[in-house]
């Protein structure tokens, strides 16, 4: 090694010795020896297509994926006659990090917006296919062990344990065998906000098939994939349209019944109010801000109606504080 320029170089002898040695290592699988030479040449910035290539390779059988994903990416961005090579090597890397999805994302983008050479888009395409088989695989092996966890849970009485379950099962697609959660959804005994969450599931899953719920005394069908959210159903929109005018003169109060609202939506889901129930709602929030903040409020209105409501509202607040909680 020689200084110059206050810069530490590699004599050339020495650059090919390390070379040499990386490459003798990667061919007797001694990565970590190979990884030692290759990065010193990268770091004196003289490191070649093939030598990174060969500490991509060297790092990705050692395990090192996150430091051969920052490599690749670099790479990626300015090799741009080896890109085909980096990209192959990067899917690798997502590949045996087990980061499918990740991988076919990547890869749906790419087949569609890149015009790539045949023999790279046949490996990638081999590799997606592979990983697709692979995703469900895990998916399957991970929605058995949660949906057996739901039942567990649902035998045992253990509230906090489904919602865990629903939860974790919201990220996986829907089984095939869907009748626990089915009968779930019309048992009384099993709580609303669980029931919300088992909707909620097979709605944002896309499910086409018709199915019943039972929720406060109400029993109905329902499409899940022809559900609304809670943000687009025009009820809501109206009934917040409708408390607009608090959110000037009283920020703390709107704060307050706008969450009252959104937790008396969410553990009635998908059952919203009707048009005819709209002014007892707001009124039923109106005088909870009030009484909450403890500010005197008069209305010679449906007492009895709206007092009806607003034992709903807290009743869905302390179920949702029960089992969400903020």
């Amino acid at each position: 090694m020689e200084k110059q320029n206050g810069d530490i170089v590699l004599f050339p002898k020495w650059k090919s010795t390390l070379e040499n040695t990386g490459f003798q290592s990667i061919r007797e699988k001694r990565y970590e020896d190979a990884a030692e030479s290759f990065k010193l040449l990268l770091e004196h910035r003289v490191a070649t297509h093939e030598v990174i290539t060969g500490l991509l390779m060297a790092w990705i059988e050692l395990g090192h994926y996150e430091e051969a994903e920052n490599l690749c990416q670099e790479q990626m961005k300015t090799e741009e006659d080896h890109y085909y090579q980096y990209l192959h090597i990067y899917i690798t890397i997502l590949f045996q990090d087990n980061r499918y999805q990740e991988l076919i994302s990547l890869l749906d983008e790419v087949f569609e917006t890149e015009d790539m050479p045949h023999q790279s888009r046949t490996q990638l395409w081999q590799m997606y296919e592979v990983s697709k088989k692979l995703l469900q695989d895990v998916h399957k092996e991970e929605s058995d062990k949660l949906t057996s966890d739901f039942k567990s849970a649902l035998g045992a009485g253990d509230l906090h344990n489904q919602w865990i379950a629903v939860n974790q099962l919201k990220k996986q697609p829907i089984p095939k065998d869907v009748s626990v959660f089915e009968s779930s959804l019309v048992d009384d005994q099993v709580h609303p906000i669980i029931k919300t969450g088992i909707i909620q599931w097979f709605r944002d899953e896309g499910f086409n098939n018709k199915i019943r719920i039972k929720k406060f005394g109400s029993e109905w069908d329902v499409t899940p994939s022809k559900l609304n959210t809670f943000q687009s159903d025009y009820i809501i929109k109206q009934i917040q349209l409708r408390l607009g005018s608090i959110e000037q003169s009283n920020p703390t109060m709107f704060d307050l019944i706008h969450n009252l609202l959104d937790h008396y939506c969410f553990v009635r889901y998908p059952l919203f109010p009707s048009e005819d129930e709209v002014d007892f709602v707001v009124e039923a929030l109106k005088q909870l801000g009030h009484e909450y903040l403890q500010l005197p409020y008069n209305y010679d209105g449906h007492a009895e109606e709206v007092h009806k409501y607003k034992e709903e509202i807290e009743l869905c607040e302390q179920h949702y504080m029960v089992l969400v909680g903020e």
